[in-house]
């Protein structure tokens, strides 16, 4: 029986029983490779990553919340343990007998969806100084964390002065630590969640959307974190950006030009959204930290490039190409 405090489901290993710690830093096979723990497993961007892993033939066990949905991960046969970064205990129990952690967890996302009971503090920075801490004591050798890119990451805002907490415990760690910085997703940028609708023909921007920003994908940085959790000796910090920079406006413009129909652009002013980051945030801090970072993301171009992906072997979809692909897809909606 596993130790109390987190669950493994019926048919699956107990915590660490057919896991190996061998070879913590080499490729390896499903056969000697030690276990890699994923938080966040569920979300959009972890279950691409846990499917990468099964792909590449790598042991991986998700830590999963008790009332999310995990049949896409059950499907895959990954092992599941039920708990949350909230509860020390169900946390140590999934990190044990682990060699290598992947966390793409966040509660931004989830309250937007709905779950304003949803702590950010206790989620994006207390629950990750707690996993860190419980990494540290069962020994796991490596910390893969999915940060913010750009300028957005240097904002004050309840999200980014938790990614920018935990990158600060992760340095401080004797983990190996890799932190990955991945500019603005496409699948998340271009969608209703931040008024960003063109499929209802309308777009919201934040400023005046003139500067240029690398968009990328999550199926590109998905490839990217299974490569860098799995790589010999990668780098520490890694930033990536798409091989393309494209304005707001440009994206609007792409879309329509997609769709064969007009969007209508709306501009919130830049001291709306100043004002908005700094008076919403005990109320609503998933929307002040979005406002913030849309601010900071139409005050400079992001700069980033994908030179990490090629060096990982990885050719990222330019902004465009997605654009093209999915615009079509709306026509009518």
């Amino acid at each position: 029986m596993p130790p109390p405090g987190g669950l493994v489901l019926p048919g699956e290993s107990a915590f660490g029983a057919t896991l190996s710690t061998a070879g913590v830093y080499g490729r390896q096979t499903m056969a000697d490779q030690p276990s890699i723990l994923v938080c966040g497993a569920t979300g959009a961007l972890g279950l691409r990553i846990v499917r990468g892993l099964v792909e590449s033939g790598i042991q991986t066990r998700a830590l999963v919340r008790p009332q999310s949905d995990a049949a896409a991960l059950q499907a895959l046969g990954v092992e599941l343990v039920r708990g949350d970064l909230r509860d020390p205990q169900s946390v140590q129990h999934a990190v044990a007998g682990v060699a290598t952690i992947i966390s793409t967890a966040n509660s931004i996302g989830r309250r937007f969806a709905g779950e304003r009971d949803l702590d950010m503090r206790a989620v994006d920075d207390e629950g990750y100084a707690a996993l860190i801490d419980a990494a540290e004591k069962a020994a796991v050798g490596r910390f893969v964390y999915l940060s913010l890119g750009g300028p957005a990451l240097l904002v004050n805002s309840p999200f980014t002065n938790a990614k920018r907490a935990t990158e600060a415990r992760l340095r401080r760690s004797p983990m190996h630590e890799v932190i990955v910085r991945p500019d603005a997703f496409e699948e998340l940028w271009f969608s209703s969640a931040v008024n960003f609708d063109p499929a209802a023909g309308k777009v919201m921007i934040f400023g005046r959307g003139l500067s240029r920003v690398s968009y990328v994908g999550m199926d590109d940085v998905a490839a990217a974190v299974v490569g860098l959790a799995t790589a010999a000796d990668p780098q520490r910090v890694v930033e990536l950006g798409g091989p393309e920079a494209i304005t707001r406006i440009e994206a609007a413009e792409a879309f329509a030009n997609a769709m064969g129909r007009p969007v209508k652009r709306r501009h919130i002013p830049r001291t709306a959204l100043v004002i908005g980051s700094l008076i919403l945030r005990r109320a609503k801090p998933e929307l002040a930290s979005s406002m913030a970072m849309g601010m900071a993301m139409d005050s400079a171009d992001s700069g980033l490039g994908p030179e990490a992906f090629a060096e990982l072997g990885i050719q990222p979809k330019s902004v465009r190409t997605y654009i093209a692909e999915v615009g079509p897809t709306l026509t009518g909606a």
